[in-house]
């Protein structure tokens, strides 16, 4: 049976070209001084969007690193696309859902300012969710980490759904299971929507539904805001033979 080694993944904002890439600043840093790396340990490094390089570590400086490129690739994006409508949850769970649902597979995230939202977006709040995502691709080893939108009301989100996709709204009202569903593997994109603790009003509802969403629920129980996401995923990810 063979061995497969999985490596430690680190981001750049660019791959190198050559046969040499070099990394450098906080994931250097992070490589350098608390992994403890040392010359001939492998890595790999990609830019986040799919493309990788691997190979063993050459030089160790104080602020950064560089490694003999070996081996290279690129990750495919997959269809159809699966794209979460999160609700902004409490501050202090942001972090928590998405570190669930970038492990979980997510490829694309909007961040959705419902009506019932306890939390506000705020300036900094683009890059802190986009930090957490990137250590969460690090910890899951995912070379194609998944695109934040910018922040969304529930019409605009809608005006970029298209014909072909697959709107799925979880709620605990809702009648039908998500497991007697019929998801499309020729849908462009799966579009689930998760809303904040305190609901998806009726109106926010009505918008969805007047561009196809189906109004489903996972199960009994009624899961946090934060947590919802993950299951959903999880679920899909199942459904269409992923995992």
């Amino acid at each position: 049976m063979k061995h497969i080694i999985v490596l430690s993944l680190f981001f750049v904002d660019k791959l190198s070209s050559g046969q040499t890439q070099t990394l450098e600043s906080d994931e250097a840093h992070h490589a350098i001084k608390v992994m403890r790396l040392k010359t001939g340990e492998e890595i790999k490094i990609s830019d986040g969007e799919g493309n990788w390089v691997s190979g063993p570590i050459s030089e160790v400086g104080k602020k950064n690193l560089k490694i003999d490129v070996t081996a290279s690739g690129i990750e495919a994006s997959k269809k159809p696309e699966l794209v979460l409508v999160q609700a902004l949850t409490k501050s202090d769970r942001n972090k928590e859902m998405l570190e669930l649902v970038t492990v979980a597979g997510v490829d694309r995230i909007i961040p959705w300012q419902a009506e019932r939202s306890i939390s506000k977006w705020q300036s900094n709040s683009y890059d802190k969710w986009t930090s957490s995502i990137k250590e969460a691709g690090k910890q899951s080893r995912r070379v194609n980490l998944p695109k934040l939108e910018k922040l969304m009301s529930a019409r605009e989100i809608t005006e970029q759904i298209l014909a072909s996709d697959c709107i799925l709204v979880f709620h605990e009202s809702a009648n039908e299971k998500f497991s007697a569903l019929d998801i499309s593997q020729n849908a462009s994109s799966v579009y689930l929507i998760i809303g904040p603790e305190g609901g998806i009003t009726d109106t926010e509802l009505e918008i969805f539904k007047s561009k196809g969403g189906n109004l489903v629920r996972l199960g009994e129980p009624v899961l946090r805001s934060a947590h919802a996401g993950f299951a959903a995923l999880a679920s899909i990810q199942t459904k269409l033979g992923r995992w």
